[in-house]
């Protein structure tokens, strides 16, 4: 996004964030920066989208927090059902993952939970699963770089 992008968006954008996405100060605290306009209300799907949007993005802080959600008995059930009630509705589901040593998804191959016995091409598979069937997305970002992503990512 170049910088005209960025003042356009500014001055048009607000955006929702969900209001039980409680770990995201860092994100808050760039687009006040940024001068981003935001407002705090629960979202059906993901944790931050344009109101009337038909883009969601959903933040994971980690690939163990995305195993979690993917592949967790105890946690999948929830991440699913949002998928598919994103496909159903029409929203085009964007998972922005944080890593700074993970940038795309052939590179999780040799990942490892440190939480479970889950490795990379277990993942792996579950995300392709998610991207052929529900049309999700997965793209990586540094944590820095997160509040700049999803301005990017909602604009389409």
């Amino acid at each position: 996004m170049n910088n005209f992008d960025l003042e356009k968006t500014l001055s048009t954008m607000v955006i929702c964030v969900d209001s039980r996405e409680k770990k995201n100060s860092h994100i808050l605290a760039w687009f006040d920066k940024n001068g981003i306009e935001y407002e705090v209300k629960k979202l059906d799907v993901g944790d931050y989208m344009i109101d009337g949007g038909a883009i969601s993005v959903d933040t994971k802080r980690s690939i163990d927090e995305l195993s979690t959600n993917m592949l967790n008995r105890a946690d999948h059930a929830r991440f699913w059902r949002e998928v598919r009630r994103a496909k159903d509705t029409g929203i085009k589901l964007i998972v922005l993952i944080e890593s700074n040593k993970y940038t795309d998804i052939p590179s999780l191959i040799d990942w490892k939970s440190k939480y479970s016995g889950v490795n990379g091409r277990s993942l792996i598979d579950a995300i392709y699963r998610a991207h052929i069937s529900y049309g999700v997305e997965f793209i990586f970002s540094s944590k820095r770089a997160t509040g700049r992503r999803i301005v990017e990512l909602l604009q389409g």
